[in-house]
């Protein structure tokens, strides 16, 4: 929850103030949620903060897609299917890796090493 809220309100955000069109800030925001969500997750749990910080990934990246399938589906419904772009699966499985890295690590940290 930390991971998404971080990274859907920071995107929000900053399109509010109008910088998205130069920059587009949001794979680095998703990193540092995603990397700030494992960290909490690990910490929260206290032990195995690796695979703490992986199922904040896991269900980071399942809220994703099912955030993205409801809005392909209103512009095909809109739009027809003509409307969707090609499917970037070396985009998707780069990003997923990007993300489960910067969750697993965040968790690894976050884990209390030795209490």
């Amino acid at each position: 929850m930390v991971s998404y809220l971080l990274a859907a309100g920071s995107g929000y955000g900053l399109a509010r103030l109008g910088l998205t069109p130069a920059f587009d800030p949001l794979p680095l925001l998703q990193f540092v949620a995603l990397f700030a969500g494992g960290f909490v997750a690990g910490r929260l749990a206290g032990v195995s903060g690796f695979m703490n910080g992986v199922a904040v990934a896991v269900a980071f990246i399942i809220v994703w897609a099912i955030l993205n399938a409801i809005s392909d589906a209103r512009m095909v419904q809109a739009y027809g299917p003509l409307a969707l772009p090609p499917m970037n699966m070396a985009g998707v499985m780069l990003g997923d890796l990007l993300d489960l890295t910067a969750a697993a690590f965040g968790g690894w940290l976050g884990e209390r090493k030795g209490s």
